[in-house]
């Protein structure tokens, strides 16, 4: 039987995961205050996918977190903490304060990053912070004109960060890489801003991080 993935959060980020879940072999579960919204995005996904309340999706096998980082915390109380009990959360989310308008400002410090928020918030879970240091068309998507893009994951938990290196190895990432535990992911959300800052300057949002070694 093919594993489920549920996730929580039905934007950008949500439904491009959930597809490339799909392609290889998941199913899939967005878990959405609305529905109505992702009609479009389920006739497109196929018969393996479905839809239903951040509850549904903290029932699946794997979950991923990839709300914004404003509802976050709500949509975490919604799904349930004890449905994610055990499993792997991968978050996505990055700590963003929009408040003032973009581009947004950096709400998470050294000492209590997002990634560790939500571990808190979820602590029966296994979090592994992934994939938040890219734009969403990329991350099932890595290779670029100039190379493929490298991976940066950090969590407590040993076995869950080898699941999600399979899972972004069958992706095509390049090198993953493991920066320790979930305090670590305060410098994986620094790389995001970094990206995002980037981005604003230029116009421009298909870039990505490689680590070169010599």
């Amino acid at each position: 039987m093919s594993k489920s993935v549920g996730i929580i959060g039905s934007g950008g980020v949500g439904k491009t995961l959930g597809l490339g879940f799909l392609k290889q072999g998941y199913n899939v579960t967005i878990g959405t205050r609305d529905p109505a919204k992702l009609k479009e995005w389920k006739d497109k996904a196929g018969e393996k996918a479905s839809i239903g309340s951040f509850a549904d999706a903290a029932r699946c096998d794997i979950v991923v977190l990839a709300t914004l980082w404003t509802g976050t915390k709500s949509a975490i109380d919604q799904a349930g903490p004890d449905n994610m009990k055990g499993k792997v959360v991968i978050n996505v989310t990055n700590p963003l304060d929009f408040s003032a308008g973009p581009p947004p400002r950096f709400a998470a410090t050294v000492e209590n990053p997002g990634g560790a928020q939500v571990q808190a918030w979820i602590p029966g879970a296994r979090v592994v912070k992934a994939f938040n240091t890219i734009s969403a068309n990329i991350m099932i998507q890595p290779k670029l004109e100039d190379g493929t893009a490298d991976l940066f994951i950090a969590g407590n938990d040993e076995a869950a960060k080898k699941e999600v290196t399979a899972i972004a190895q069958a992706w095509g990432w390049g090198s993953v890489n493991d920066m320790g535990d979930i305090l670590m992911s305060f410098w994986l959300e620094t790389f995001a801003m970094l990206w995002i800052y980037f981005g604003f300057k230029n116009n421009h949002w298909t870039h990505a991080f490689k680590l070169l070694r010599k």
